[in-house]
């Protein structure tokens, strides 16, 4: 067992132990299973392989959803944007995130324009001037001090923002855990961002340049602090990854395809079934909320030899972490172009990044819909 699965099986028993949750009494199932169960939260795997093994879409009652695990039945849902709607997202984000064509189309045209490669390329470059800075302490928590100041660099940078308007963006963010006054605040300060007044001058009303500056800003910044640290985590604890990407750099783009497909920023996609929905020899009905599970679709063993295991060598992986389609993730190629920037400083020569805690110790945010960490902390020393 590798020393992941030793952490996050100690953390399991520590999870039942503190909480008061002991093994299910009775097997799992769909019929049975609570994906938002601590133990099961900060370890969904083995239910995913469970509940694949018996067929790639179920109906889970505890959830009153369904969920997709298979990744031929996910890439199959994603291309069905007539029948499964992006609706459950209107209450992050309306004007794109939760649209449908033929309203879609005609924003992601206008917001593509904010990620062209000469901007994507600026930011590179800025994430990999600040990434030596921000790791001479000898000690530091790789999230906190490491992927969320890089994280938000590169969104500041996207979006426009002076240091006095990041300043008061950052400040919203300590309402990070009411989701709804979060968004609320940035949307408030979003007329501070360049990006505000490029969208009113492309006919957006104000409204709509709100959300979608503070789409971009939580897009941003959530998505590369998180691959970021899961990034970070692999090289820490296992030193060959890091070994091998300090002697060949160029599989440094092999390594966050691997990390993307193994810790996906988020591990479920919502969407609404607006009609029957045929998928995977089930008919979900009409008016379903429906589970995409990104994380069971990554690790489907139909589709990858040693799903659970971080190949360097697997290639073109078509993981389906950014999504597939006409939603596929708009910033996408941002947010590889940082995480590769941080990983490649994390590799530096004679740079040896170490894990500075007891694994089991380190603290995972874990539910239904989100597995991170929160805190990791690592030494720096070269």
């Amino acid at each position: 067992m590798t020393l992941l699965g030793r952490a996050i099986r100690k953390a399991v028993r520590i999870a039942r132990r503190t909480l008061g949750h002991a093994p299910p009494a009775v097997p799992l199932s769909a019929a049975t299973i609570d994906f938002d169960a601590p133990a099961i939260a900060i370890d969904p795997f083995p239910a995913y392989d469970l509940l694949r093994a018996s067929g790639p879409v179920h109906f889970l009652p505890r959830h009153d959803a369904w969920i997709v695990l298979g990744y031929d039945e996910l890439r199959a849902a994603f291309a069905m944007p007539q029948l499964l709607s992006n609706q459950p997202y209107e209450d992050v984000d309306a004007v794109l995130l939760a649209a449908d064509p033929p309203a879609h189309t005609e924003i992601r045209r206008i917001t593509s324009r904010a990620f062209t490669r000469e901007v994507i390329e600026a930011i590179g470059r800025a994430t990999a001037d600040a990434a030596p800075r921000l790791l001479k302490k000898g000690l530091l928590d790789a999230v906190r001090d490491y992927a969320e100041p890089l994280s938000e660099l590169a969104a500041a940078q996207l979006i426009g923002l002076d240091d006095a308007a990041l300043h008061s963006v950052r400040a919203a963010g300590g309402h990070f855990n009411d989701f709804g006054r979060y968004v609320g605040d940035l949307r408030a300060l979003a007329d501070r961002a360049t990006m505000y007044g490029r969208l009113r001058d492309e006919g957006l009303n104000e409204t709509q340049a709100r959300s979608l500056v503070a789409l971009f800003w939580v897009a941003s910044t959530k998505t590369t602090e998180r691959t970021i640290a899961a990034a970070t985590f692999r090289l820490v604890t296992h030193a060959d990854i890091r070994l091998e990407l300090q002697r060949d750099p160029a599989a440094t783009g092999r390594f966050i395809d691997e990390v993307l497909r193994l810790h996906q920023p988020e591990p479920m996609l919502r969407r609404r079934a607006k009609a029957p929905v045929d998928l995977g020899g089930r008919t979900i009905p009409a008016g379903s909320l429906v589970y995409l599970c990104l994380a069971g679709a990554n690790r489907d063993p139909a589709r990858y030899e040693h799903p659970h295991d971080l190949r360097l060598d697997r290639g073109a992986s078509g993981h389906l972490s950014f999504g597939h389609g006409i939603h596929y993730c708009i910033g996408a190629a941002l947010a590889k172009t940082v995480v590769d920037a941080a990983v490649r400083e994390l590799v530096a020569e004679g740079r040896q990044p170490r894990l500075a805690q007891p694994p089991e110790s380190i603290h995972w945010q874990a539910s239904m819909m989100v597995r991170f960490i929160e805190s990791l902390i690592v030494g720096s020393s070269q």
